[in-house]
């Protein structure tokens, strides 16, 4: 196993305690302030922590525990499976795949109770903030994506040599030019040939 395919697969293990400890971070929160007094509900992804409101304002815990959970043990179980057969490496690819999904939805969770609290008749406004459980969530899922495709290892894209491994560089325009990474062709000028009739006749010589 190469040294990019270990990093890879410490990255996957990484990635899959972020999304399990994401789960017990806070999800989201819905405050608000009224006559000096500071109401608050607060809500992992397993239970809710707080509730000043008693259940008035029919909110809940986003429930992104259970896929998550899930998904960081298919790539946990992937990467320790990869030692001994490398073709469960393609199972940190699909709990990547899976953790992403996870955040998309809790993401999308989150803005969805963002829309039905501004929905509600108050005089005084709330106020929704996403939680460190989905920010580490969404964390995970990145980390998740490069360290699946680092341990997949993809080859890598070389160039094209000639068979023998000689490369032969082309030179474009007269014979004079430089070619690359050598030295000036150095072209002799050509003596000029002598026509049939200025060479003498032996035969006249002779007779001479």
């Amino acid at each position: 196993m190469t040294t990019r395919r270990v990093f890879g697969a410490v990255l996957v293990l990484v990635a899959a305690g972020l999304a399990v400890a994401a789960t017990f971070l806070s999800a989201y929160a819905v405050q608000v302030r009224v006559q000096g007094r500071t109401l608050r509900y607060e809500a992992t992804s397993w239970v809710t922590e707080r509730d000043d409101f008693r259940g008035a304002l029919m909110l809940g815990p986003i429930e992104f525990g259970e896929p998550a959970v899930g998904a960081a043990l298919v790539m946990a179980l992937a990467t320790v499976l990869a030692f001994r057969m490398p073709a469960a490496r393609v199972g940190s690819l699909l709990g990547a795949g899976l953790l992403t999904g996870v955040a998309w939805s809790a993401v999308a969770s989150v803005q969805g109770t963002v829309q039905k609290v501004r929905e509600l008749e108050s005089p005084v406004p709330f106020d929704v903030e996403q939680g460190d459980g989905v920010t580490l969530l969404i964390v995970a899922a990145g980390v998740g994506v490069v360290a699946a495709v680092l341990h997949q290892e993809l080859p890598r894209r070389t160039a094209e040599v000639p068979a023998d491994g000689v490369v032969i560089h082309q030179i474009e325009g007269d014979e004079s030019e430089t070619p690359p990474y050598g030295f000036p062709v150095i072209v002799e000028p050509q003596e000029p040939k002598k026509e049939p009739h200025e060479e003498s006749d032996p035969q006249e010589q002779k007779s001479d």
